[in-house]
């Protein structure tokens, strides 16, 4: 039996796929295809050879287009992901194989371990799936689960989309410290809802970005009104040792009715002067959205007015159009909120 995995879209070892991998090598031929990009789909589908099974995994919803060209060529393709469907899942596709094994053979270049700890959350935000999809919390895996043994690094990514709201938390958070693992919480923490033991929980842990190269926690500040709380967990996070440059901050921007670019910006600067790291995620791509996350996430925000970065449509290159606005600071954010400082402005 010769099986066929098409990786459509995402950075990370597709866990779905990897399991599919671990079932179908115990009974065949298992041939695995990165098809991320639209300009290489003939050329790699026309290399693969007769299949008997294929499948196909994608994340986000601007691949549905790839994978209904990857269907119109093989219409027994078998789709699953997110970006497909919050129903057709591995589990509901092939029952019992979501808690089997993985298989990191397709990833040789792969070094850190990946899975979950829990899945679904306690919330139920709007703009998000994962309640949808995943439901209510429930306890997956522990970091010694999860962790591929040696001669792997102790290194783990956490898929997690609500660490903290799984009854047993303190019992992988020891787990973490025990077996001295970096730690990548990849889908971010939820600061509103920190405490001091919480906060003082992931300043006890080795967090890290994906790459393991920095020192990165993850959260989100998707609406204006939960200021308060936000602040509150961030500097819980603080008072325990977090230095605020590891932070980054998610900013939604393009979702909510009526919302204005003074609300975007007034966000940015509070989170710049707090001296975490802006960067927004667009809902919608619209020209002024993108723009703006360009303008951020470059820290042209730093020097940079935003009138100056319209007037340039957005573009660093077009800057030098406009020299004698190149020393304006980005308006505002030293009036009110925290101040803004030399410190911050480094981070």
């Amino acid at each position: 039996m010769t099986v066929l995995l098409l990786h459509i879209d995402g950075k990370l070892p597709n866990l779905a796929l990897m399991r599919l991998a671990a079932y179908y090598r115990t009974v065949g031929h298992v041939i695995h295809r990165r098809v991320d990009n639209p300009h290489r789909l003939d050329q790699i589908l026309d290399d693969v050879p007769l299949c008997d099974i294929i499948y196909g995994s994608l994340i986000f919803e601007r691949s549905r287009p790839l994978a209904e060209r990857i269907k119109e060529r093989w219409p027994a393709v078998i789709l699953g992901g997110t970006g497909w469907s919050l129903t057709e899942t591995l589990d509901s596709i092939s029952p019992g194989l979501s808690i089997g094994p993985l298989d990191y053979t397709d990833y040789p270049m792969w070094q850190q371990s990946i899975g979950f700890t829990q899945r679904g959350c306690r919330l139920r935000c709007p703009f998000c799936v994962v309640p949808r999809k995943e439901g209510a919390v429930r306890e997956e895996q522990t970091i010694t689960e999860i962790w591929r043994g040696s001669p792997w690094p102790r290194e783990i990514i956490l898929l997690d989309n609500d660490f903290f709201g799984q009854p047993h938390w303190q019992q992988r958070i020891s787990e973490i410290q025990q077996g001295r693992f970096k730690v990548n919480f990849n889908q971010g923490i939820n600061a509103r809802m920190l405490d001091d033991e919480t906060a003082a929980a992931l300043a006890s842990v080795d967090y890290r970005n994906a790459k393991m190269t920095d020192r990165r926690l993850y959260t989100a500040w998707d609406n204006r009104k939960d200021e308060i709380r936000l602040f509150r967990g961030l500097e819980a996070l603080v008072r325990h040792g977090v230095n605020p440059r590891h932070i980054m901050v998610y900013l939604l921007v393009g979702y909510w009715t009526n919302e204005t670019h003074a609300d975007r910006d007034y966000r940015r600067q509070q989170i710049r002067a707090f001296g975490a790291i802006p960067y927004p995620m667009p809902f919608v791509r619209t020209k002024e959205l993108v723009g703006f996350q360009r303008w951020v996430i470059g820290a042209y925000d730093k020097r940079i007015s935003w009138g100056a970065w319209e007037a340039a449509d957005y573009q660093p290159r077009k800057l030098q159009l406009y020299p004698e606005r190149h020393s304006a600071v980005a308006a505002g954010g030293d009036s009110e909120g925290y101040a803004m400082t030399t410190e911050s402005l480094k981070a």
